[in-house]
């Protein structure tokens, strides 16, 4: 099954993931049991970033227009009474939230990681704490790819990126010159690197690339369309 990655895109969204991830941790962990320390302190970032990217941020996003406002007063104002700098006042931090050190995201997901790899989780606690995504409902029959030709020791190679889908691999096949279509590769992490040398040192080519899902012991869909890029010497 695919599913979309659990943390909101939507910087809107945000706040609200971390304020449920901070507040259900501590009940979801009573099953868990992760160390206690770890889980109050992951708890913590969660909780900061929550006020920080919720009310701290949509205040001082509304503050920004008054000092604008400010500016052009003090600028071009009229000098009838005496001109005073407006104060950003922070909302009040929550009851128990503190501030933590910077680089708070990073290590909730590390700790997200940790839950999802402790002997006692189930896809309840991951419902629970929202850190499983959405199920993608797009359907994604072929592989995806994009090729960026480049310059590494002296000779041309071509990068070829590819997006999986939560298929385990894909097979890469290529064609060049007027020879058959031959398989390049299984790759089960993008990108893959075409490293070949030139059929012919001084002369240009044109390599062409389709691609299909692999799974267990073989091809798992129907091929890509063709596309192509131009290696020079």
């Amino acid at each position: 099954m695919i599913r979309q990655y659990y943390f909101p895109k939507v910087t809107a969204e945000q706040p609200g993931w971390l304020l449920h991830f901070s507040k259900q941790l501590p009940l979801a962990n009573v099953e868990l049991g992760l160390p206690a320390d770890a889980v109050t302190a992951v708890v913590a970032d969660a909780a900061w970033l929550a006020y920080v990217w919720g009310p701290w941020l949509s205040l001082a996003q509304q503050f920004g227009p008054a000092c604008t406002t400010a500016a052009k007063t003090a600028s071009r104002g009229a000098a009838d009474a005496p001109f005073t700098l407006p104060i950003f006042t922070p909302p009040p931090l929550p009851d128990g939230v503190v501030p933590v050190p910077a680089g708070a995201l990073p290590r909730i997901f590390a700790f997200v990681q940790v839950i999802k790899a402790a002997p006692t989780y189930t896809e309840a606690h991951g419902h629970q704490l929202g850190i499983i995504g959405a199920e993608d409902a797009t359907e994604r029959p072929l592989p995806t790819f994009t090729l960026k030709v480049e310059r590494a020791d002296g000779a041309e190679i071509v990068r070829v990126n590819f997006l999986r889908y939560g298929w385990p691999g894909v097979v890469i096949h290529g064609r060049r010159g007027n020879g058959e279509w031959e398989q390049l590769a299984i790759s089960l992490k993008s990108p893959w690197i075409d490293q070949r040398p030139l059929l012919a040192p001084t002369q240009p080519e044109v390599r062409e690339y389709r691609l299909q899902f692999y799974e267990g012991h073989g091809p798992a869909s129907d091929f890509t369309p063709v596309a192509s890029a131009t290696v020079a010497p």
